[in-house]
This record gives C-alpha cells, structure tokens and sequence, in this order.
C-alpha cells in the first residue's frame, strides 16, 4: 500500500475512535431528583423521609449497560436489562427485577427507569419506578 493511503487509513481510523469516545462520553446520563411519590397515601412519615433523602440528588446511568449509580440504584445482586437506548422518537428504558430466591430473601423487587430522550431539551425528563415508591426529576448527557 502506497504511503499516502496507510496515512489515510491512519486519520480516518482516528477519526472514527476520536468520535466513538465522544458518543460514548456523551451518552451516559447524570440525574437530578426533582420530586418522589408513593403509592400509598398513609405513609406520609416515609415519604417526607424519602423527599428529604433524595431530592436535589444525584445519581449516573450508564447508558449502554443500565446500571446506576449515586442515590438511586438498580443493581443489588441482579443486573439491569436495557430494553431501549432512545432516540428522537423513543425514550431510553431500563429495567431490573429481582425474585425472591435471587436476594436474601427479604422480598422480590422491580427497578424501571424512563427518561425522555426524545425531549427537545438537553435537560431529559426521568421516571425511576423502585417498587412502590416514584422518583422523577431530569437527566443531561455527559
């Protein structure tokens, strides 16, 4: 091969890694928690504690493999399933269960996570579902 296409070959190979580290460096996601509700309404004890707790937090999402990390989680002892990474038209969707005989045996559970990627915003609109308690707020790239 002449030298001038080996030097071709070479940039176009950076350029193409250079972009792919940018995507990637982009395409996780870090969460403020704006707001929690509960599905029950008569524990408003738990949930004061739940709001004092979590809002005004962080927390990351890892995008191509789900996991988060910082005040919310969704990985204890089994591993998130992305079923969605968005786009301009879907939100990006992750979801997490846990049975009975996977924990310690305290319980099964359910982690989903929602955020608006489709949103015109850099700031996207997330919903975390982990069980019956609701966490929403935004997310940005990073």
């Amino acid at each position: 091969m002449p030298k001038s296409t080996n030097y071709a070959a070479l940039v176009l190979g950076a350029i193409t890694v250079f972009t792919a580290m940018e995507t990637m460096a982009e395409s996780d996601y870090r969460c403020t928690v704006g707001r929690v509700a509960m599905a029950s309404t008569k524990s408003a004890t738990i949930l004061a504690w739940e709001e004092k707790i979590h809002i005004g937090k962080q927390f990351t999402v890892e995008r191509q493999t789900g996991l988060m990390a910082g005040i919310l989680k969704n990985s204890f002892t089994t591993k998130p399933v992305v079923i969605d990474v968005g786009s301009k038209d879907n939100s990006y969707k992750v979801v997490t269960t846990m049975r009975l005989d996977e924990g310690a045996g305290f319980g099964s559970n359910i982690y989903a996570l929602t955020i608006n990627e489709y949103a015109y915003s850099s700031q996207k609109p997330f919903v975390f579902l982990n069980n019956d308690v609701v966490y929403l707020g935004e997310c940005e790239h990073f």
